[in-house]
């Protein structure tokens, strides 16, 4: 090796002196060379390494800004994470319900909401939608989250602690255990039954315009960080079962739509949620879960369908 270095050493140092400007020259041509292949192979180092982070860590670093959406913020915060809206529009004053009556003939039904005074902000991504309803002073009051794909399945933010039978009969010198007692719910794949003994509230199905949807309500109170917490299933989202829209259709007129129903009961029991909500103050914003619970959570199918 030192020999061949020798060689090339001593027919350079001849070609500078019988040709200085034409090896110098060369040299210089050499040297670029040799900083553009190090370059290019910079290039595709940093190329490898976007289409790894890409393909094997997007949903990653999507989760972790998603998380960061909450109630109480401003919606100036959330759009810095996650981008401007698509869609803004006022919600309705009002909803219409057509009943048909005992004679069969449909009934006009108005429910009075006074929600004109927030906005409903849509955000799309090709995983995912998100929805934010906000008040006139820009605070997020509510959201809702919608997975787009089956393999993109953000958690559910719901910490919900609870301390066992053996703790609360412990002396009060005794150390309290304090433990999660529901987590690591994901959309799109984790079943409502996960949610253990906490049973609905509220539970509705309905349609948006044909396209049925599935919406129940919880609250869990201080635990909870006193906050209203909706799970469903939206036609906007992904991760819908062949026979699901059928279901609902069946069970829509159902007149107990309570976990009493076996019908309801073994519809949840099988039934992914795609989509989850989540409101403020559920008695400030009574009037928000009643118009979620009418139409359901998320983006309206009609509102996104081109996307």
């Amino acid at each position: 090796m030192f020999q061949k270095f020798h060689r090339w050493y001593i027919w350079y140092i001849n070609k500078i002196k019988k040709s200085p400007l034409i090896a110098i020259g060369g040299s210089f041509v050499a040297i670029f060379a040799a900083i553009g292949t190090i370059y290019s192979g910079i290039n595709a180092i940093a190329a490898l390494f976007r289409f790894v982070n890409y393909h094997f860590f997007e949903n990653y670093f999507l989760y972790k800004q998603l998380e960061k959406i909450n109630t109480g913020v401003n919606v100036d915060f959330v759009e810095m994470i996650i981008g401007k809206p698509a869609k803004i529009k006022k919600l309705p004053s009002e909803l219409t319900n057509y009943v048909l009556s005992e004679k069969g003939d449909f009934i006009k039904q108005t429910i009075p909401l006074g929600l004109d005074n927030l906005t409903e902000r849509i955000y799309v991504h090709e995983k995912y939608f998100v929805q934010l309803i906000v008040n006139n002073e820009g605070i997020v009051v509510a959201y809702a989250i919608t997975t787009r794909n089956p393999k993109f399945n953000p958690k559910i933010p719901l910490k919900i602690y609870r301390t066992d039978e053996k703790s609360i009969n412990a002396p009060l010198n005794g150390k309290i255990k304090i433990y999660p007692y529901i987590s690591k719910l994901r959309l799109g794949k984790s079943k409502l039954t996960e949610l253990k003994n906490e049973k609905p509230e509220k539970i509705n199905i309905g349609d948006g315009g044909m396209k049925y949807f599935y919406v129940e309500s919880h609250y869990f109170g201080k635990p909870g960080f006193y906050k209203q917490y909706l799970f469903g299933f939206s036609p906007a989202g992904c991760c819908i079962p062949d026979n699901v829209e059928t279901r609902l259709v069946e069970l829509e007129d159902e007149e107990d739509k309570t976990l009493q129903n076996s019908k309801i009961l073994n519809l949840r029991n099988t039934i992914i949620p795609n989509t989850f909500a989540v409101i403020q103050d559920p008695w400030e914003y009574k009037n928000l879960l009643k118009y979620f619970m009418e139409v359901g959570i998320g983006p309206n199918y009609y509102d996104i369908w081109e996307f």
